[in-house]
């Protein structure tokens, strides 16, 4: 866990879902299930308390996280 509160891998979920990538793609890059990212994905929002993937990827960016 980094300072910020986000795991070195849900930052990289983040930067790719940043990029326009879908959790598929995501997945691929990654070497993950989609499930994966998706369960990574609700974990952020969960603990972060954001609406949705791109409210994450909007904190991350605005946090200067990504």
């Amino acid at each position: 866990m980094t300072f910020s509160g986000l795991t070195e891998r849900e930052m990289s979920v983040l930067r790719l879902l940043a990029d326009g990538c879908d959790t598929a793609e995501v997945g691929r890059r990654l070497f993950y299930s989609e499930r994966t990212v998706k369960n990574i994905i609700h974990d952020v929002t969960s603990r972060l308390e954001l609406r949705n993937r791109v409210h994450a990827v909007a904190y991350a960016i605005r946090e200067g996280l990504i």
